[in-house]
């Protein structure tokens, strides 16, 4: 089979596990109201998982450098399923947590193990960036798609959704194994085999320190921050309109049907055209800043219609973002550090949807209106960060030609 059947295979299969990761996300706030749990738990729940993946991104993306990534890619898939069968059985506030942060030991490196994936098969810089769009707007798109099903499923009952789930993730993670290449040989191979001190997650994220420059800092920082508004927004939005409007699951998984028909026409065209027309260094900033504008603009409505416009709009628009900024942070890699680069930025987005979701879940009996303002104040803040990132990159690429 040629490399390129060999990534098309790899993509396929991507589809089906980006859409099982997102099949509970629809049937999550009935299951709160289902089994008489707090409300705030469509928060707190999503962000322990994310506690966990922000401690053990970095770890795994270390061990991608020791081991073959689809090895990881199997072992990840088969943990987060049996995360989610313990979420999904779930009666009480503890056990959802706990299924929650045993799925977030293994969700962080199974979308790490994805980007090393890529990004160690591809053959030259403008693959590997044309790669990791794909990448992402798979996993935008398919995960769209995933809530469309799971809010299908859930009109069965929310245990159709989670045994859909829990079936399918296991299952990718099997093909995964039996069909990705070992890409072991396009790796660079670590001076020394990895320690039990190494292995150590918060000794995996200390270890950032080797290679975490200024500039990928700021950008870190950008996703970080991003990643509050975004957790924000979202898991409030997918609340609210069962709290507020009475819609069922099916209504969240037409709304993410929707988003995922115009990432497909943004990412084809716009993203595409940013990506080989522009430099991504500094066309990422108005995309940021429409980001923030559109998030803003939502406090101004309280009926269905406009709610439904601006969180079609606005996650239209983060897709595109997306993919620029990975594609920024690989970019600031090299062969030697590019494992442990892409962890450690997983695990910053993770960092962000732990604040997100948590304050989102925990400010939402105060007002409903409130994790709104919050993913504005987010989204205004990484433009900032993301303004400040452009000047620098300006004078660095000016000192760089002198």
């Amino acid at each position: 089979m040629t490399s390129k059947k060999k990534a098309l295979l790899f993509f396929t299969i991507m589809v089906f596990g980006n859409m099982a990761a997102s099949f509970a996300h629809p049937v999550t706030p009935t299951l709160i109201v289902e089994r008489g749990l707090d409300s705030s738990m469509f928060g707190v729940a999503l962000a322990a998982m994310m506690m966990m993946n922000f401690l053990f991104a970095p770890f795994w993306g270390k061990l991608c450098g020791y081991v073959p990534t689809k090895r990881i890619m199997l072992i990840c898939a088969l943990g987060y399923s049996v995360g989610q069968a313990i979420f999904g059985a779930a009666q009480t506030e503890a056990m959802v947590i706990g299924g929650r942060m045993f799925a977030g030991i293994f969700t962080g490196g199974l979308f790490t193990a994805y980007s090393n994936y890529v990004i160690n098969t591809s053959a030259s810089p403008e693959e590997r960036g044309q790669n990791l769009t794909v990448l992402i707007t798979i996993q935008t798109v398919a995960g769209a798609m995933g809530y469309f099903v799971g809010g299908m499923l859930g009109m069965i009952s929310v245990e159709a959704a989670f045994i859909a789930q829990v079936i399918t993730l296991a299952t990718t993670g099997i093909i995964f194994f039996f069909t990705c290449i070992d890409d072991t040989p396009f790796k660079h191979k670590p001076d020394r085999p990895l320690s039990i001190r190494e292995a150590n997650p918060f000794s995996a994220m200390l270890a950032a320190r080797k290679f975490l420059t200024p500039m990928l800092g700021l950008l870190c920082a950008i996703v970080a921050i991003s990643a509050i508004g975004q957790n924000s927004f979202e898991q409030c939005f997918n609340y609210y309109i069962k709290d507020q409007f009475g819609l069922g699951s099916q209504y969240n998984g037409i709304f993410k049907a929707v988003i995922a028909a115009m990432t497909m026409l943004a990412n084809s065209t716009v993203c595409i055209w940013l990506v080989k027309k522009t430099d991504t260094n500094k066309s990422f900033l108005p995309i940021t800043i429409l980001s923030a504008v559109t998030l803003g603009s939502i406090l101004f409505f309280r009926t269905l219609v406009p709610f439904v416009i601006i969180d079609v709009l606005f996650f239209t628009l983060n897709a595109i973002r997306l993919p620029l900024m990975q594609n920024l942070a690989a970019n600031r890699s090299t062969p030697e550090n590019s494992n442990s680069v892409m962890g450690f930025y997983q695990s910053m987005n993770s960092l962000g949807g732990i604040f997100g979701a948590l304050f989102a879940g925990l400010i939402y009996d105060a007002g409903p209106m409130l994790p709104f303002i919050l993913a504005f104040a987010a989204f205004s803040v990484a433009s900032v960060f993301s303004a400040v990132y452009v000047q620098k990159y300006k004078k660095e690429s000016k000192t760089a030609a002198k």
